[in-house]
């Protein structure tokens, strides 16, 4: 007994000292006072209490030095001994142990990773505090009692990793030891899946009603609903662990039979709710029982096959997923990506419909080729806007909204379209109207002004398009054919009148000048010269002028040469100039008659005849 005191005294003095040295060397982990035992800390508990000095730290380390007195030096759990399952029921509750003894584990574990954090950050506190600061021997017991805490809890961490190695070790050897009834579990399984359901439900109903007796206010029902609420969630929870435990006894069933529905049943187990631990653990169990029951390649080849459906499976869920809401109406990727389709479908077909409605057939003749085209041009845009007005409601309705409610938004747009639509509204109005009144057609040869003339190449919606002689092409609003004047050189038919004028000199017989060129016209060989019983060529008198007798030739063309007026008004003053020419009909100069009224003295005029002026 004397040396056990001696030797405790000489564990005192030697704290003693080294509190004494720390005043003039660094601060650092003191291991004695880490190290030491309860009759050590309750010595210097004593020292303490015999001291006059009584502040907060000093108060704070008898406080500290207490807790590392009382502190359990064996862990709390004790070691147990697991036996193998008699039955279904044993070997579910076996698997449940091994669950709680995970979640306790993890428990544990977060605990000690907490307590080495502060460990670490207490250690740096006592590395940079003054030697002589009174705050050090604090910072020393606490560290001591994080340290023994640590080691305990250490303990405890590896009793429930033997206890959960002895069950998981049990549980790989289950479909070797026990003989399953895969029938019974099946029953099991789905009746279990239907009280999950139903208790799924419940909850939900009595949440709603919380929500409701909240907005009353009514504290005391509040209450009595929260824990009937905790009452059914904790049912739930266990009504979910009995259906991972049928579950997980459907598995061993299937590596008995080494069927390839172990899969199936994997991946089912492993989409239950469950902690990373639980989960992680368990799914290292499945594969090390995959890898010995149905052998390498077997679960490699199931595994690779799972492993695809659960990929497709995932990026299903990923595409179905709403992404934001419409009127209350959730749009997922998968509803975009299929609007998306439907635009480029529309957009597609109603190409290939315009295109092979477009192009010419076989059987057409030059004739009637733009009569043809017309009707094409005109039936190609209505069916291509058609299309794509049906995959515009389509979209719609694949994004699951109610048609009946573009009313609001059609009414919204109404106010945009009397401002800022105007002009766009009223051109495809006018768009609509020239496709069916057809008063004007591809092919049409118009004329807008004295210097915009051309040939109807489209006609759209929004727009006309005419190519002028100059081949440029022109688009033109289709407003300005409903609201100006245009003249359609070709709208019934493709006849012109061309009116050629001429003037030949005084003195010239007007029946003459007819007469030749009425025979020149006849024998010119033009056969795009029209003539009928009411139209055929004419010359009329048209003018006396001042320097001429003016004449107008009127002549009927038809044909492509109506198109191009200045070649063709060409062709006929050549042939009128020709043949005045060959006649020896003079085509005058102007003239001009001068008067005089007075001339100087001594002035004299010469003209062409030698004729002199009177004086």
């Amino acid at each position: 007994m004397p040396f056990h005191l001696s030797a405790t005294k000489i564990k005192l003095f030697l704290i003693t000292l080294f509190l004494l040295l720390v005043h003039a060397h660094a601060a650092d982990i003191n291991s004695t006072l880490v190290a030491a035992d309860k009759a050590l800390y309750t010595d210097l508990l004593k020292k303490f209490r015999q001291s006059d000095t009584q502040n907060e730290q000093v108060l704070l380390q008898e406080a500290l030095l207490q807790k590392l007195i009382s502190f359990p030096v064996t862990v709390s759990r004790k070691e147990q001994v697991f036996s193998l399952p008699k039955d279904q029921k044993e070997a579910k509750h076996l698997l449940l142990q091994w669950f709680e003894l995970l979640d306790e584990k993890s428990k544990f574990q977060q605990q000690q990773s907490s307590i080495q954090d502060k460990m670490v950050t207490l250690k740096n506190q006592i590395k940079s505090t003054q030697s002589k600061d009174a705050v050090l021997l604090t910072f020393q017991l606490q560290y001591a009692l994080y340290d023994k805490n640590d080691k305990l809890i250490d303990k405890q961490i590896k009793l429930l990793k033997d206890q959960q190695e002895q069950i998981q070790t049990i549980l790989f050897q289950i479909p070797k030891i026990l003989m399953l009834n895969q029938q019974a579990l099946f029953v099991t399984h789905q009746n279990t899946l239907n009280k999950l359901t139903l208790e799924k439900k419940k909850l939900k109903t009595l949440q709603i009603k919380k929500e409701r007796l909240e907005l009353l206010g009514n504290t005391e029902e509040i209450n009595a609903f929260t824990k009937k609420i905790s009452t059914e969630k904790e049912r739930y929870r266990q009504i979910s662990q009995d259906m991972l435990a049928t579950d997980f006894l459907m598995f061993c069933d299937a590596m008995q039979k080494k069927d390839q529905s172990a899969f199936k049943w994997e991946h089912d187990i492993l989409q239950q709710n469950m902690v990373g631990t639980q989960h992680n653990a368990l799914q290292e169990l499945l594969k090390k029982m995959e890898r010995e029951y149905l052998g390498m390649i077997h679960t490699l080849g199931g595994t690779t096959v799972q492993q695809v459906e659960d990929t497709a499976h995932s990026v299903w869920t990923l595409l179905s997923n709403p992404l934001f809401e419409i009127n209350n109406t959730p749009v997922s990727i998968l509803k975009l990506i299929t609007v998306f389709f439907i635009f480029i479908f529309g957009f597609l077909f109603g190409g290939l419909f315009k295109h092979s409605i477009l192009k010419p057939k076989d059987s057409d003749s030059d004739i009637d080729s733009d009569a043809h085209t017309s009707s094409r041009m005109l039936l190609s845009n209505i069916g291509y806007y058609l299309i794509l007005i049906i995959a515009f409601f389509s979209a719609l309705k694949v994004l699951g909204l109610n048609l009946s409610s573009l009313a609001v938004v059609a009414g919204a747009l109404s106010v945009g379209i009397g401002f800022g639509l105007q002009n766009i509204v009223s051109n495809f109005v006018s768009g609509l109207i020239l496709m069916f009144e057809r008063s004007i057609k591809i092919g049409d040869y118009i004329q807008l002004d004295e210097t915009l003339r051309g040939r109807v190449t489209d006609i759209r919606m929004r727009s006309t398009t005419i190519k002028t002689n100059a081949n440029i092409d022109v688009i033109i609003p289709n407003q300005n054919f409903i609201q100006n004047n245009v003249v359609n050189w070709t709208m019934e038919d493709n006849i012109r009148r061309f009116e050629i004028p001429f003037g030949v000199r005084y003195g010239t017989d007007p029946q003459q000048v007819i007469d030749v060129i009425l025979k020149a016209l006849k024998e010119s060989g033009f056969t795009d010269i029209y003539t009928s019983r009411t139209r055929y060529p004419r010359v009329v008198m048209t003018e006396i002028g001042d320097s001429s007798i003016n004449f107008e030739l009127f002549v009927w063309v038809i044909g492509k040469g109506i198109l191009y007026p200045k070649r063709t008004r060409s062709r006929f003053l050549i042939l009128i100039y020709n043949a005045l020419n060959a006649h020896n009909i003079e085509i005058p100069f102007p003239q001009r008659d001068l008067h005089i009224r007075s001339i100087e003295e001594g002035i004299s005029f010469a003209t062409t005849n030698k004729d002199t002026i009177p004086k």
